[in-house]
């Protein structure tokens, strides 16, 4: 028996130590002792503690929604064109999730009901004016998309943040269509915002230079300029196309808006002249993407030799290669443009086929090499880690700074020192000896659930701090109730080992059933809750299992001992 309690000791001793080891990288110069890196990173330090960026970003999850109706309305056409049923229009709604589509023959309405309609389970028909039928996106293909819109961008921005080598960022979905990200440590808020709320979309589409709906504009505003250009078919022929050159962005956007014929857009590339001055050039682009970022496989940064710059290397998946090979060859001697998040990156003109599945992005920057590659790596980056569904919005972004931090951790030691100090005095005023014992099993508590938090990476915050005060009380709670057992245990005239015995035994099931009650609590704050409320819940929870151990087994190691060393009895 007495060996049974020793080898109990020496366990709970080569934890004590062990917990102390793998706190020491947390208390230590790492640098002065690399040694300790081979142990552990230390606590990490959240937010609130340690300084870095908060931002809050909605999803526009109602772009997500459009998105794919008109991705919808490009598979509805082709789908008719496979099945041969002509027809005169197909259009989306601008604003509401419907496809509008006339057909050219009442003979085909069957066919048309068998293959095309039922074929687009998400969509369902509304409403039909002779040979015009209105198809509507279906309520529960809406919610689900919207849903699925976030849970995606919520994937996406992981990936981008975590290919920043950041420790224990915070990435949680608040309500319905918003992301809180907290990056602590991190400094550099403009690169975050541009990583973060990059869309990334990548389309590859055709310039529209057989169309040429500036030719026949009479009045060009003051700020902008019209330039011819030279392109020409797949058949050699030459062309000639207007397009206009501006200063100013949003004067340009504006007046070139409705001047796009049916089924292409104006959209912008943006270059620089000398003196590193922008200029907005308008390129007007058939509205069909035929190769999207969806169908990448890697984007990674190279140096042309003959330039000296970065440039983004892309390669596509064995469809997109597919793909990117037929439109190639059916194209050449015509512009292909790459757009990225709605932007023109540069419209190459396609000399050849294409195979392999190969393109690549130049970044038209004025500025120096190292800038250039940095911006590259970015773009290459955010490509990789996938497009986000839909734009977001930064509805909340502010930089905690260290100060703030080490303010908190000031508090956080103080609120500790004064709860633990305060509950030490009291088990030692009531108690005696019995209550030495409980508040060195405290002490041994807070050790412990630090030491695990270090081991395992988790991170420290300051709600994080507040669980650990409170943990404090709940454990002192277990020794209260083992030593009023044992006192009562006393009172009916039990020796004091049979009352000891009994007083642990009699008081776990107490013990176990609060405990247990609070860590369901815990469990579902972790589950449900935010990021500040995910660290409360932690340390709750560690507090919890550790209290347990403290409280019930360590104590009674303690007492055990005592007993072996030739006190007779400890006071209760």
């Amino acid at each position: 028996m007495e060996k049974n309690w020793t080898m109990r000791g020496l366990f709970v001793l080569t934890l004590i130590i062990v917990a102390v080891i793998m706190l020491l990288p947390s208390f230590m110069d790492r640098e002065k002792y690399p040694f300790l890196n081979k142990i552990n990173e230390g606590l990490n330090l959240g937010l609130d503690l340690k300084g870095g960026i908060h931002f809050v970003l909605s999803v526009d999850v109602e772009k997500a929604v459009q998105d794919r109706v008109d991705r919808q309305t490009d598979e509805i056409a082709k789908r008719m064109e496979e099945e041969k049923i002509p027809y005169t229009s197909i259009k989306a709604d601008p604003v509401e999730p419907i496809i509008r589509i006339t057909i050219q023959s009442e003979a085909d309405a069957d066919r048309f009901r068998d293959k095309v309609i039922d074929y687009f389970p998400s969509f369902r028909k509304t409403a039909q004016d002779g040979l015009t039928y209105e198809l509507t996106m279906r309520e529960d293909y809406i919610k689900n998309l919207r849903e699925s819109s976030v849970d995606q961008a919520l994937e996406t921005l992981r990936s981008r943040i975590d290919a920043l080598g950041l420790k224990e960022p915070v990435i949680v979905k608040q309500g319905s269509n918003a992301i809180l990200i907290q990056l602590p440590g991190y400094k550099d808020i403009e690169r975050a915002r541009s990583i973060i709320g990059q869309t990334a979309q990548l389309e590859f589409k055709i310039v529209a230079e057989d169309l040429d709906p500036l030719a026949a504009v009479t009045e060009v505003p003051e700020g902008i300029t019209l330039h011819q250009g030279r392109g020409q078919t797949s058949d050699g022929a030459m062309l000639s196309y207007h397009y206009a050159v501006s200063e100013n962005k949003d004067l340009l956007l504006n007046w070139l808006k409705d001047k796009a014929s049916e089924g292409t857009e104006f959209l912008l590339e943006e270059t620089f002249r000398e003196g590193g001055k922008k200029m907005y050039q308008s390129w007007l682009l058939y509205k069909k993407a035929y190769l999207t970022g969806d169908m990448l496989t890697d984007a990674r940064v190279e140096v042309d030799q003959q330039r000296n710059r970065p440039y983004v290397s892309l390669s596509f998946d064995r469809n997109g290669a597919q793909i990117f090979e037929e439109v190639t060859g059916k194209f050449v001697k015509r512009k292909m443009a790459i757009v990225l998040d709605n932007r023109v990156n540069s419209a190459p003109v396609i000399q050849t086929k294409i195979a392999g599945g190969h393109a690549m992005i130049t970044l038209n920057s004025m500025n120096d090499f190292n800038t250039t590659l940095s911006e590259a790596k970015d773009l290459a980056l955010v490509l990789r880690a996938g497009s986000l569904p839909a734009p977001v919005t930064f509805e909340e972004n502010r930089t905690v700074g260290p100060s703030l931090g080490a303010d908190s951790i000031h508090k956080g030691k103080i609120s500790i020192a004064v709860g633990l100090g305060v509950v030490v005095l009291a088990m030692i005023i009531y108690y005696g000896l019995s209550g030495i014992i409980a508040d060195v099993a405290l002490a041994l508590n807070v050790l412990f659930i630090l030491a695990f938090m270090a081991a395992f990476g988790a991170t420290l915050t300051f709600p994080g701090i507040a669980g650990i005060v409170l943990t404090i009380g709940m454990a002192v709670d277990a020794n209260v109730l083992i030593n009023e057992r044992i006192r009562e245990e006393l009172r009916n005239g039990h020796s004091f080992m049979s009352a000891f015995e009994l007083g642990y035994e009699r008081a776990f099931s107490a013990i176990f059933d609060s405990n247990l009650t609070t860590a369901i609590a815990g469990f579902f704050l972790w589950n449900f809750g935010s990021g500040t409320v995910k660290g409360f819940a932690i340390t709750l929870l560690l507090g919890i299992a550790s209290s347990m151990f403290t409280a019930v087994y360590v104590t009674k190691v303690i007492f055990h001992l005592l007993l072996k060393v030739g006190i007779k009895k400890v006071s209760v």
